[in-house]
């Protein structure tokens, strides 16, 4: 006997308002749902001479950052973007964002606007490019590439909170408008190596003070999705969704000013993403904090509530001072990405939602069929073509409220239990403040029974 669910969907109809529309680029890299960020830079350096193997990512705070003679001494051998790539795709990554310069004015590649590079170390004997070969391991492994570069901040050069004045590490001062100008030519530079899909700017922008990343963002990258570029966003922009925890607050809205949770009337499109680490909480390798390393079961949870909220999961990869992946983040990463593919291995139910949905009284219905199971995950994806647009939405079965949430947006996952021995009838109820009819785009079903090892 064929089960069957019913979905229903009714829109409480409001005044005429338009609706922020997402751009192809990016529905595409929703679509990508996971992504990895490598944070791995002059912090991960940051010791001090006489304790080697200790950093810290508070180290200027602490009164610490390494000398331009220790600096030009380190050399992390062990140093493999092939290998890099190899642990993001473990865990599912499709596309990866390297921090080329993380406050320290340290870059990853050869620039030709001071000496304070990776170029200018022991690593392959000098002259080494990190963002080239970077790039190379992310064509051979079909990984897309992004760049996460720091304007706010510059050690080197002396900055802090965009404005000059402060100590400069280099021992050289600057003007604002010098400033400005070399940001403008390390970008021209990073740029220039073409292939960028993410660019991201930590903290944001400010336009007054740095006027010259938007101009050589439009000019050089206009199709790379921006993170962090209220300003100047255009149908490319991504934005921070307010915590480092991969815990995307609901109501989860892709249209927003910039705001944590969205905002469904924003005349801007712009996808959330949430961040967060693999030791909590550093960002950049620390030594002897293998103790801090989540468990698989906190990961899975960082999963659900950001990609089953809406929201890309970025999760963070902090090689050590010789270059490598300790072992340990390398074992956790691969297990969580083998918890996932565990989870979602036994689909029960898939339907991709082509055909509109018909009238039926005052609202919209679907009808689909779902088998009996005592454990079920269920992932609902809307249209969002036109915008998102559903408020809120509740699931019942049997006259009965299973669950009542809001927003639904590129993907939401949720766990059922039942005790039916049959096939169960749902229905799904939406509500939307605007006149466009609610779409759904497919709707999945997973059978959990057995898989309460998955995580372990």
């Amino acid at each position: 006997m064929k089960p069957s669910i019913i979905l229903t969907c009714f829109a409480l109809i409001g005044a005429a308002q338009g609706v922020a529309k997402p751009s192809a680029k990016q529905l595409g890299w929703m679509d990508l749902e996971v992504g990895a960020m490598i944070t791995w830079n002059l912090q991960t350096y940051c010791m001090e001479e006489n304790n080697p193997g200790r950093s810290s990512q508070k180290c200027q705070s602490m009164g610490y950052v390494p000398s331009l003679k220790s600096t030009a001494e380190w050399n992390p051998y062990a140093l493999d973007t092939d290998k890099w790539v190899e642990i993001a795709s473990s865990f599912g990554a499709k596309y990866i964002v390297l921090v080329a310069d993380h406050m320290t004015g340290f870059t990853l590649w050869d620039t030709k606007l001071h000496n304070f590079s990776i170029a200018h170390t022991k690593w392959k004997g000098g002259g080494g490019d990190l963002v080239k070969d970077f790039l190379t391991s992310c064509e051979k492994y079909n990984m897309k590439p992004g760049f996460f570069y720091s304007s706010h901040y510059n050690w080197f050069l002396g900055v802090n909170d965009f404005k000059v004045g402060w100590p400069p590490l280099g021992g050289v001062t600057y003007t604002q408008e010098q400033y400005n100008d070399i940001v403008g030519k390390q970008l021209r530079e990073l740029y220039g190596y073409k292939g960028a899909y993410e660019v991201w700017y930590d903290g944001g922008v400010d336009t007054v003070l740095t006027p010259s990343v938007p101009q050589v963002v439009s000019e050089l990258v206009p199709d790379a999705l921006c993170h962090s570029c209220v300003n100047f966003s255009r149908d490319v922009g991504l934005r921070w969704m307010g915590n480092e925890e991969g815990v995307m607050p609901l109501p989860s809205w892709g249209a927003s000013n910039g705001t944590v949770n969205g905002d469904p009337h924003s005349v801007s499109f712009m996808p959330p993403s949430a961040d967060t680490v693999l030791r909590e909480h550093y960002w950049f390798w620390w030594n002897n904090t293998e103790n801090t390393i989540k468990s698989t079961t906190k990961l899975v949870s960082n999963y659900l509530t950001s990609v089953g909220r809406a929201s890309n999961l970025i999760l963070n990869m902090a090689p050590d001072s010789t270059g490598a992946v300790p072992q340990a983040d390398v074992t956790a990463y691969a297990k969580f990405g083998a918890a996932i593919k565990c989870l979602f291995s036994d689909q029960i139910y898939d339907v991709n939602i082509t055909a509109p949905m018909q009238p039926a009284g005052t609202g919209w219905a679907y009808t689909f069929t779902v088998p009996a199971t005592r454990n079920m995950s269920f992932s609902v994806m809307e249209d969002q073509t036109a915008g998102q647009v559903v408020n809120e939405w509740h699931l019942s079965a049997g006259g009965l409220t299973v669950l009542s949430s809001t927003g639904i947006g590129h993907k939401r996952i949720v766990n059922i239990a039942s005790e039916a021995s049959g096939p169960v009838a749902y229905t799904l109820t939406v509500s939307s403040s605007f006149e466009a009819v609610p779409k759904l785009r497919r709707i999945t079903a997973y059978n959990w029974v057995g898989k309460e090892l998955c995580d372990n």
